[in-house]
């Protein structure tokens, strides 16, 4: 009877734990889970600064070590009482052996995570990193920082290989974050080649990111991996797609001021109503052999409009001087091009257009544009 009185009292203990532990605490002093609940709670409040860590962490150690008594395997005390060893050779051994103890316990693994840190075990943090994510996504925000100068690490797109395979939300959420640092676009590039994002919009931004930091050679080689017919950008018309600027057009599209292709996609639309203006329409492309001319097939009859339209031509990155501005009105039988800079690898096109306040809308077409040699 005794023992029945025994187990019963040891499950309704575990059922308070979780709930309301100090009451579990007081109907049921042996309770290790108990003990554990609070340990975690202090130690979480001074991670939070609500309560000092010199009071703090002395109390959730004290806790801890009565929930390890109690309860062996209790992965959270385990958790506090690897940080609040001292000596690192003893804190190791203790999350060695801990580690294998409950690899779903976030807070036991962070534990882990912190060690292989140290330790400088990158496969080994990774690991971790995806065991506690796919338990926890909502800690991406909390984690991805520290993630990060691994993953920019040379080297570590092997590591993240074996891991980053789209099987969990999270890694999705880890391309996002990464393309908003320059520090892991290269290593991101290289994992793109290994892994497909099979995200569209992760592949855009990537692109545009490489060419903002000046990484135009690498961009371009990605624009060609992603199986895109490029081979307009030497000789002859250039098209009008716009799916993976900037080594396709990048259009305004904004109220009263845009570029699209006609419904036919042989033309380039161009409106502005008054007051309006700037670039409308901008594009690299590998720069041709010298000297070339550019040429821009249009019906414009408006001399006003010809003066309103302005090209221009820059050293793709490059600062400085344009290569070429000038108006559609000065156009001629095309604008020429002797000899760009040999750094000059790359060539943005950029056209630009203008409404003028009190004037009628700016309507155009341009049916082409040519590259000769």
């Amino acid at each position: 009877m005794a023992f029945v009185i025994c187990i019963g009292a040891q499950s309704a203990g575990i059922a308070l734990t979780r709930k309301a532990p100090e009451t579990a605490l007081s109907l049921f002093p042996l309770n290790g889970l108990a003990q554990e609940e609070l340990a975690i709670g202090v130690f979480r409040s001074v991670a939070a600064d609500l309560v000092s860590a010199e009071v703090g962490n002395p109390m959730a150690e004290r806790w801890a070590l009565e929930a390890y008594q109690k309860e062996p395997l209790t992965p959270e005390a385990h958790a506090i009482l690897a940080l609040a060893e001292q000596d690192e050779e003893a804190r190791s051994e203790i999350v060695s052996l801990v580690s294998a103890l409950n690899r779903r316990n976030t807070t036991l693994q962070a534990v882990v995570l912190q060690e292989q840190v140290a330790q400088q075990d990158y496969p080994g943090t990774v690991a971790t990193l995806d065991r506690i994510l796919r338990v926890r996504p909502s800690r991406s925000a909390e984690l991805f920082p520290s993630l990060l100068p691994l993953f920019a690490r040379d080297g570590a797109v092997d590591e993240f290989e074996r891991i980053l395979d789209g099987t969990s939300p999270w890694h999705e959420r880890f391309f996002r974050f990464a393309l908003k640092e320059p520090a892991a676009l290269t290593n991101l590039l290289e994992l793109r080649k290994r892994v497909p994002f099979d995200d569209q919009h992760l592949d855009q931004t990537l692109l545009v990111n490489l060419v903002a930091q000046g990484e135009l050679d690498a961009a371009y080689e990605f624009y060609q991996r992603l199986g895109v017919d490029s081979a307009d950008d030497d000789h002859g018309p250039l098209d009008w797609k716009s799916t993976f600027a900037p080594f396709e057009w990048a259009f305004s599209d904004r109220a009263g001021f845009r570029a699209q292709p006609s419904l036919s996609g042989e033309e380039l639309e161009i409106s502005a109503r008054p007051g309006e203006g700037g670039v409308v329409a901008r594009r690299l492309i590998k720069t041709p052999n010298s000297p070339f001319k550019i040429e821009f097939e249009h019906s414009i009859d408006s001399p006003q409009v010809l003066r309103d339209i302005d090209i221009l031509l820059r050293c793709g990155g490059a600062e400085g001087a344009p290569l070429l501005d000038r108006d559609l009105a000065k156009h001629g039988d095309g604008f020429e091009i002797s000899s760009p800079p040999k750094s000059c690898r790359f060539i943005e096109i950029i056209i630009e257009a203008r409404a003028w306040s009190g004037r009628s809308p700016l309507n155009a077409e341009i049916e082409a544009i040519r590259i000769r040699d």
